[in-house]
């Protein structure tokens, strides 16, 4: 026992260590779950698969580049915006509770906003407003040029792993032992594992898209300023149990604020999102989740928390994914299946 739980603790603390390293590894591996039944259906229609890979990595190159043409001009416009958003919703938070201008000029205070005052004698709240943004800019800036070389990375290894899917497989078996009976065992599992992970896997794309699509078009006819980058950021963070939903409600919320609608509006364009959200949770995904992949709250709650705090924000969206993957390895192998058993849903658990 102290064996195992020497290694379980070198194992996490390997992860925290080199998340740089592992972080697009996995996000290249997850990505080639979902969409490697791609690439296997051009093999059947007998392209090679090199060229089907290529293919699919040309029409992601393609859709991605383009996307991001389309909407650059409303990103970057929603992160300058960002930082007088939350400015304006705080003064306007505090003005309707009551504070007086002395109070609520003592309180954007302490923040560094608006009494220090300006240089050349302006107002103290303008200067403010103009300087504000810049810092949060360029944090944002250097965040995706970081990203910008995790995406190389990221798109070189998926190239690779979508030539190489089979031929990985097939070392694995060959692996796995010298006797046939073995083998086959070991194929078995191996399939298993993969159809479980990439069935998620769609099904999360397919509520990703199906969320923010309904978001950008709820927001558009709202009349909200860049509503397809809060539908494309409803789409990401859905993955995200209970957290992602909240972070997109609350971020409307201050955008509604900021946006001279005032907190009836502010309440609609939340209220909105969590609504899109909720049904989707409530009505499609157990629709199309298969049994398998479900797994109790609290597993789900605490996994968040450890990949969150060994990889930080992708952590936190890689979280379910990951747990998935861990649940399918766990429910085939002999050693790991308590540890299946453990994340499954308790009812399921009880009966087992």
């Amino acid at each position: 026992m102290a064996l195992w739980l020497t290694a379980v603790v070198a194992v996490v603390f390997f992860l925290r260590a080199a998340r740089q390293l592992l972080i697009p590894i996995a996000l290249a591996v997850l990505i080639s779950y979902a969409l490697e039944p791609v690439v296997s259906w051009l093999a059947r229609h007998r392209l090679p698969r090199i060229a089907g890979s290529s293919l699919v990595m040309l029409v992601l190159l393609g859709a991605g580049a383009g996307g991001a043409y389309v909407l650059r001009d409303d990103a970057v416009q929603a992160l300058e915006a960002v930082p007088r958003a939350t400015q304006r919703a705080r003064e306007a938070v505090l003005s309707r509770v009551g504070l007086g201008r002395e109070a609520l000029e003592q309180v954007m205070g302490e923040s560094g906003t608006t009494s220090r005052a300006a240089p050349g004698g302006s107002d103290p709240g303008e200067g403010a407003s103009d300087r504000a943004p810049a810092p949060f800019v360029q944090r944002a800036a250097g965040a995706i040029v970081a990203f910008a070389g995790d995406l190389v990375v990221i798109f070189f290894l998926l190239f690779f792993l979508l030539i190489s899917g089979p031929y990985i497989r097939d070392r694995l078996i060959e692996i796995a032992g010298p006797t046939d009976e073995r083998r086959l065992k070991t194929a078995t599992v191996l399939d298993e594992i993969n159809a479980q992970t990439q069935r998620y896997l769609l099904v999360l794309l397919m509520m990703a898209f199906i969320v923010g699509a309904a978001t950008w078009v709820v927001l558009a006819w709202m009349g909200v300023r860049q509503a397809a980058v809060w539908g494309i950021l409803a789409g990401i963070f859905n993955s995200i149990p209970y957290f992602g939903p909240v972070v997109v409600s609350g971020g409307l919320f201050v955008v509604g604020l900021a946006q001279d609608g005032g907190i009836t509006q502010a309440l609609r364009m939340s209220g909105a999102a969590l609504v899109i959200t909720s049904l989707e949770g409530w009505l499609l995904t157990p629709a199309l989740m298969g049994k398998a992949e479900r797994m109790n709250a609290l597993a789900v709650f605490l996994g968040l928390l450890l990949w969150t705090w060994l990889w930080g924000a992708w952590g936190t969206v890689l979280a379910v994914p990951m747990l998935v993957v861990v649940k399918s390895v766990a429910d085939h192998v002999e050693l790991l299946k308590p540890l299946g058993r453990l994340m499954a849903p308790w009812s399921s658990r009880a009966r087992g």
